[in-house]
């Protein structure tokens, strides 16, 4: 009872684990695409735009009423723009501070960047199920290709996502190497999922047999002693004991022969 309950667990816990990676880029909605900060910046922003434009305005007005001289409309106006850029320019240092501050892994949030995870998590998932499939139904080298560039695609994101930046995907170097790393790793999930797929063959065939042992065999067995035992007399059957016992073994080598 502990073993069958251990089980149920197990698989319960790898459905929900299945479950989470499939629909992982589903929780980027949980997360915000740009920080809450950057509204208070944006709002100074205009309102530096608008106070700039306003005086400019005013200058321009002065100018044209002549209150104030060319010169004196020129200095103004070259001080107004001065000071300008200045306040502009610490505004944008801070959008740029808050930015980076929300950032994740180099990309612009942890919002954009498990949405990406997860949509690449999923290709990996269904990519390794087909290659799985492929293994079960015995398919031919050809069919593995396409499950196979699948895994390549993940593992390529994988780890740009992890490891690299958003500006190191434009560095030749950084693709050829982020292209190895996934084809080598792509190989080892290639025979790890062949591996595991012919084991969980191995084990159905192996459960298949005990099946047929009771459902069969011992049946059969079972029948011509009780009939024997009640009459004194052999079973008369279209199959003598002999040729049973040679239909099980013929059975149990074959099961065995592919283990």
């Amino acid at each position: 009872m502990k073993t069958t309950g251990k089980n149920k667990a197990i698989a319960i816990l790898k459905g929900i684990v299945m479950f989470l990676i499939v629909t992982m880029s589903l929780f980027h909605i949980f997360f915000s695409a740009k920080s809450p900060k950057l509204a208070e910046n944006n709002a100074a922003y205009k309102l530096a735009i608008n106070d700039r434009n306003s005086l400019q305005n005013e200058y321009l007005e002065a100018l044209k009423n002549k209150t104030i001289s060319i010169e004196e409309y020129y200095s103004s106006v070259k001080e107004l723009l001065s000071k300008s850029k200045e306040k502009i320019g610490a505004i944008n240092d801070e959008k740029r501070a808050i930015n980076f501050e929300h950032s994740f892994r180099g990309r612009n949030s942890f919002h954009f960047w498990i949405f990406v995870f997860g949509l690449v998590s999923a290709l990996f998932f269904f990519s390794c199920k087909s290659l799985h499939n492929d293994f079960s139904r015995g398919s031919t080298v050809k069919f593995h290709l396409v499950s196979i560039t699948g895994i390549i695609i993940s593992f390529f994101w994988f780890i740009h996502l992890i490891f690299l930046t958003q500006n190191d995907f434009n560095k030749n170097k950084y693709i050829i190497l982020t292209i190895v790393c996934a084809s080598i790793f792509s190989v080892f999930t290639y025979f790890l999922v062949k591996y595991y797929t012919y084991k969980d063959q191995i084990i159905l065939k192996q459960l298949s047999l005990l099946q047929r042992i009771k459902t069969i065999y011992y049946h059969d067995l079972a029948v011509r002693a009780v009939f024997a035992e009640k009459t004194g007399q052999p079973l008369e059957s279209d199959k003598s004991t002999k040729e049973s016992i040679n239909e099980f073994d013929t059975d149990f080598m074959e099961v065995v022969k592919n283990i």
